[in-house]
């Protein structure tokens, strides 16, 4: 139980330096690798809509908060699929934390053994036809990430999507 709330707190805050204009109100932790790898996956994501004419996504904290659930939950329950084992799609996860949405997507990464987990994913959504379609919605506005690692160092990546 002790591993669990340490890896939460972890990942939750982010790094000193944040851009707390693109992020307010996030408080962070120094020296939290995971926290660089959340802020790169955004910054990267960011950059893949502006190379593409879409405009940047906002972040979302609580949107973060359930990315980060369903991260630790896919590591700890051994699953790698957008619906948990009970059943529970990203919609039922954001209606059950009162995240008010018009337009939701969600993108799921799994790795194990690469240098740089953040390009990877981005790289590995942008070939991918369905996940490179979420990463360049215009209709989504605001994001969320959330990443989990394992004892034996595999990552889980979860970027969440939505329009309120």
């Amino acid at each position: 139980m002790r591993l669990r709330c340490t890896l939460l707190l972890v990942l939750v805050f982010l790094p000193a330096g944040w851009n707390r204009a693109v992020a307010p109100g996030l408080r962070a932790a120094t020296d939290d690798p995971l926290g660089s790898l959340v802020r790169k996956v955004f910054t990267l994501a960011n950059r893949q809509r502006r190379l593409h004419g879409v405009h940047e996504l906002e972040w979302n904290q609580a949107l973060a908060y359930q990315a980060l659930r369903h991260s630790v939950n896919m590591m700890q329950s051994g699953f790698f699929s957008h619906r948990d084992p009970a059943g529970a799609t990203l919609a039922a996860r954001l209606r059950a934390a009162s995240i008010r949405w018009s337009r939701c997507g969600e993108n799921i990464f799994r790795e194990y053994g690469m240098e740089d987990p953040a390009d990877a994913a981005i790289e590995g959504w942008m070939k991918s036809p369905s996940h490179r379609q979420s990463l360049l919605d215009p209709l989504f506005t605001q994001t969320g990430v959330g990443i989990a690692i394992s004892p034996d160092t595999e990552y889980f990546l979860t970027q969440e999507f939505i329009r309120p």
